[in-house]
C-alpha cells in the first residue's frame, strides 16, 4: 500500500455502522467518498443520515455501475467487515491494482493513541471491557471500540484519547495493512467463521495473527498458554511476551493457582483477586479477566487500579447472563455462544443438571465435540437450520427435542426440569436464520423466559 497521505478519492463498500462511520471520518478530513450497499435500504438510510447531510459537497451514493467504475479508479476502497473479499466490487478493485482496506486501517491513520488490540475467537467483547475498566480505574483516558459496537472512525471524529482498546475480528484483521498494536492479545483460536475461510483451520488462524502485523521488537504479546496456535505464534515474536492459564501454574505471567489470580512478574509473585471477587460465571469469564490483568502489565497499572475494576465489574448481556430463578430452576441466556467450542464453555461453568437449547445457523462447527459435556445434560432442545446436523452428531448420548421458536423452545426445556436445575441458551451456532443477531436471540430468550 502507498503512502495513505496521498490517497484523496476512496470508494466505501458496505454502509453498516462501520462503512457509515468511516466515510463521516474520511469525508471530515476534506477527502472525497464515494458509498456503495447491495442492499438498497441501506443505500436509503445513509441518503437520508447526517452524514450525507453534513458532507454533502464530499459524500455521494453510488449506482451498482457506477461504483463498478469507481472500483477501479479511486485511490482507496474501504470494505466493511460484513462484505466479502469475493464481492466483484473487491476483485475490480484488486485487478486494478486499488489498495483494498478496511475501517480500522483507514481510521487508524488519524490517531497517535496508544493501542491494545485484543482478538480470538471467543471472549473478545468481555476482555476489551474489563482492560477498559482497569484503565479507567486508574485515570487513564481510555476509550474502548472496534468489534465490540463503537467503530474507531466514530471514535476518532469527537477526539483522540490517549488509549484505545480495540476489539479485532478476524474480518477486521483481513484488511489491515499498515495497522499496529503496542501490546496485541490473543485468547483463543477454536473453529469458527470456517464458512469465510474456504474450511481451513491455518487460515483462519492465519487471519488471527494478523494482530502483530508490522510487529517489533517494542510490540508486546499476550496469548494463552493453553492455546496452541497462540503458543505457535508466540515462538515466533519478537518482542516481549506476557503467557496467562486458567489450567497451570507459570513461572511467568498471570494464571489461577487455589482459588485465586495470581500474578508472577519481575521475579514478585502477588495473588491479585480470589476468584469469589470476579463476579461473572464461567470458565470463560475467568480466562478473560486473566487475559486483561496480562494485558495491562506493559501499561504499569497499579495493583489497587485492577482489584478494584474487576471488583466492580459486571458481565455483559448475553454472556452467561442470569435471566431468573422459576420454580427453582435457573435461566441462563449465554446467546454469544455463537460456536461451538463458546457452547462447550458455556456447559463447563454451569454446575447440576442442566437443559440445554442449541441450534441456529451452522457455521462448519464440529457438534460432536459437545458429546463429553453431556453428562448432567438431561435434554437438549434444538432449533434453528442446524437442528438435523446437531441431533445427527448427538444422537444416543442425550435426550433431544425439537422446537419451532424460541417460546416452544424455553417451554419444552421447562418442561424437562426440576429444582435445582439450570435451563441454559448456548446455541453453539450463528443467530441469523431467525434472528437479527445474536443479542436479537437473547433478548428473545429472556422476554420469553420472563413470561413464564
Amino acid at each position: 500500500m502507498a503512502n495513505f497521505d496521498e490517497y484523496h478519492s476512496f470508494l466505501v463498500v458496505g454502509l453498516a455502522r462501520s462503512g457509515v462511520a468511516v466515510s463521516a471520518l474520511l469525508a471530515s478530513h476534506g477527502h472525497a467518498v464515494s458509498v456503495y450497499d447491495d442492499d438498497p435500504q441501506a443505500m436509503a438510510r445513509f441518503a437520508d443520515s447526517e452524514v450525507a447531510r453534513d458532507f454533502k459537497q464530499r459524500v455521494v451514493t453510488l449506482s451498482r455501475q457506477d461504483a463498478a467504475v469507481a472500483a477501479t479508479r479511486s485511490d482507496c476502497v474501504v470494505v466493511s467487515p460484513g462484505v466479502p473479499m469475493e464481492h466483484p466490487l473487491i476483485v475490480a478493485a484488486r485487478g486494478a491494482g486499488v489498495p483494498v482496506i478496511g475501517e480500522i486501517e483507514a481510521a487508524w491513520h488519524y490517531t497517535r493513541a496508544r493501542i491494545v488490540g485484543v482478538t480470538g475467537t471467543n471472549g473478545k467483547s468481555t476482555t476489551v471491557g474489563v482492560i477498559g475498566e482497569i484503565l479507567a480505574a486508574a485515570g487513564d483516558d481510555v476509550v474502548v471500540a472496534g468489534n465490540v459496537g463503537t467503530p474507531l472512525a466514530d471514535v476518532l471524529r469527537e477526539r483522540d484519547p490517549h488509549t484505545l482498546v480495540l476489539e479485532l475480528s478476524s474480518f477486521q484483521l483481513d484488511t489491515i495493512d499498515q495497522f499496529r498494536v503496542d501490546v496485541a492479545v490473543l485468547l483463543n483460536v477454536t473453529p469458527d467463521h470456517l464458512d469465510r475461510y474456504q474450511r481451513s483451520m491455518a487460515k483462519y488462524a492465519a487471519s488471527k495473527a494478523r494482530i502483530l502485523n508490522r510487529a517489533g521488537e517494542e510490540t508486546w504479546y499476550v496469548y494463552n498458554a493453553e492455546d496452541a496456535a497462540a503458543v505457535r505464534i508466540a515462538s515466533g515474536h519478537r518482542g516481549p511476551v506476557v503467557p496467562f492459564s486458567s489450567m497451570r501454574s507459570l513461572d511467568r505471567g498471570v494464571f489461577f493457582d487455589g482459588g485465586a489470580v495470581v500474578r508472577v512478574w519481575d521475579g514478585q509473585r502477588v495473588e491479585v483477586i480470589r476468584r469469589g471477587e470476579f463476579t461473572p460465571a464461567g470458565i470463560h469469564n475467568l480466562e478473560n479477566a486473566l487475559a486483561a490483568i496480562a494485558a495491562v502489565i506493559p501499561l504499569g497499572v497499579d495493583l489497587a487500579s485492577i482489584r478494584s475494576a474487576l471488583r466492580a465489574y459486571r458481565a455483559l448481556p448475553h454472556r452467561m447472563e442470569m435471566v431468573r430463578v422459576v420454580d427453582g430452576v435457573a435461566y441462563i441466556n449465554d446467546s454469544k455462544a455463537t460456536n461451538v467450542d463458546a457452547a462447550i464453555k458455556s456447559l463447563m461453568s454451569v454446575e447440576g443438571p442442566v437443559v440445554v437449547i442449541l441450534g441456529g445457523r451452522d457455521k462448519d462447527g464440529d457438534f460432536a465435540a459437545l458429546v463429553p459435556q453431556l453428562g448432567r445434560v438431561k435434554r437438549a432442545v434444538l432449533i434453528g437450520e442446524a437442528s438435523t446436523a446437531i441431533r445427527a452428531a448427538l444422537t444416543g448420548h442425550c435426550e433431544m427435542a425439537d422446537a419451532g421458536d424460541m417460546r416452544d423452545a424455553v417451554n419444552t426445556a421447562r418442561a424437562a426440569t426440576a429444582p435445582g436445575d439450570t435451563v441454559l441458551l448456548a446455541p453453539a451456532c450463528a443467530s441469523f436464520d431467525m434472528f437479527k443477531n445474536y443479542q436479537d436471540r437473547g433478548e428473545t430468550f429472556r422476554a420469553c423466559v420472563n413470561a413464564l
